[in-house]
């Protein structure tokens, strides 16, 4: 890890932003391997296709 000097709000920020990402990484994740639920009734494959 890099060392440098930053000000309490630079700290704060790089804080909130690794938490907002680590949040969209859990929706993505949850999303990519969540249960696929089964297609709507109505929709599928045509017999003419």
């Amino acid at each position: 890890m890099l060392e440098y000097t930053a000000t309490a709000d630079v700290k704060r920020g790089l804080t909130r932003a690794h938490e907002e990402r680590a949040q969209v990484l859990r929706a993505i994740f949850g999303w990519m391997f969540a249960r696929r639920r089964v297609s709507a009734p109505g929709i599928g494959v045509s017999r003419w296709a």
